[in-house]
């Protein structure tokens, strides 16, 4: 999820081998292969704004800096991890993979893992788009164009897994407990700040990971931060707040297939909000497919 405003990741984002064990990982490259059948590795890069591509191959979600997966086609994946040695330590909780090193010198770094690689072939990127020019430059200089696999991983990462499928029933099951927590503050009078944080306080209480919010009081037509508390109720409060595992619209929910409806239905219900609605099935139904 994107916000509007600065956000540091913080939260259990730390690999859970019982939750998501390597297996499941191996799965996936392995699927990835298929669709890349001429592939030697795989290069993989990952921010803090995006890393969907890296955190699915891996679990690994960069916290600071920017970090690479070199994942072989045969062998041990290594992680490359920006911020220095002092961010090795940290960095190890979060993947199953055990080389982590330093993120230094890209290109050379690369060059050599692509020489190492038995049988020959050339590695695909993924997550190229978001790589700043500087570092993409690096990595096309020391090894020519490469190929971009990007949207051949999206397509894999649309359908789910019977564990993926276990977690997104969790997350729900978060979602519920929070979207409850504010009916009940919003019912009982309580002020925009209050209802937003007792939504908040639910869901980080059921493990939900780095939850933010942004909340509208013109009904939806612009979302803002926090800067000041809102004290005054305001109904239908309409908001946005979320993060692994639960995403939550906050004055309105979003349900298992993506439609949004809201906490206190009151007379019809917002013309925007159902044509979203309207362009979003669509596609759902394309993802399930």
């Amino acid at each position: 999820m994107h916000t509007m405003q600065s956000t540091l990741l913080v939260g259990p984002a730390d690999w859970d081998a019982v939750r998501m064990p390597r297996e499941e990982f191996l799965e996936r490259t392995v699927a990835l292969w298929r669709v890349a059948r001429a592939a030697a590795g795989a290069i993989v890069y990952g921010d803090r704004a995006h890393h969907a591509e890296l955190a699915y191959l891996t679990h690994f979600t960069p916290k600071l800096e920017a970090a690479l997966a070199l994942i072989p086609r045969v062998g041990a994946p290594r992680l490359l991890v920006g911020g220095g040695t002092g961010m090795m330590q940290a960095a190890k909780p979060l993947t199953f993979i055990a080389g982590v090193q330093p993120l230094r010198n890209a290109g050379a770094t690369i060059a050599q893992w692509v020489r190492e690689q038995s049988g020959g072939g050339r590695p695909v990127l993924i997550g190229g788009s978001h790589m700043p020019h500087a570092l993409h430059q690096e990595i096309t200089g020391a090894l020519g164009n490469i190929a971009d696999k990007t949207a051949d991983l999206t397509t894999l990462m649309r359908r789910k897994s019977p564990r993926e499928l276990a977690a997104i029933r969790e997350a729900c099951a978060s979602l519920e407990a929070a979207v409850a927590a504010m009916r009940q503050a919003q019912r009982a009078g309580s002020g925009v700040t209050a209802t937003v944080l007792a939504g908040e306080h639910a869901a980080c209480k059921h493990g939900a990971q780095d939850v933010r919010t942004l909340f509208s009081l013109d009904g939806g037509r612009t979302l803002r931060p926090f800067e000041t508390a809102v004290e005054r109720a305001i109904d239908p409060l309409t908001g946005l707040c979320g993060g692994p595992p639960i995403w939550l619209l906050g004055g309105r929910v979003c349900r298992r297939d993506g439609v949004v409806q809201p906490l206190r239905a009151r007379g019809k219900r917002d013309p925007a909000i159902r044509h979203r609605n309207d362009r979003a099935r669509p596609r759902l139904r394309r993802d399930r497919a």
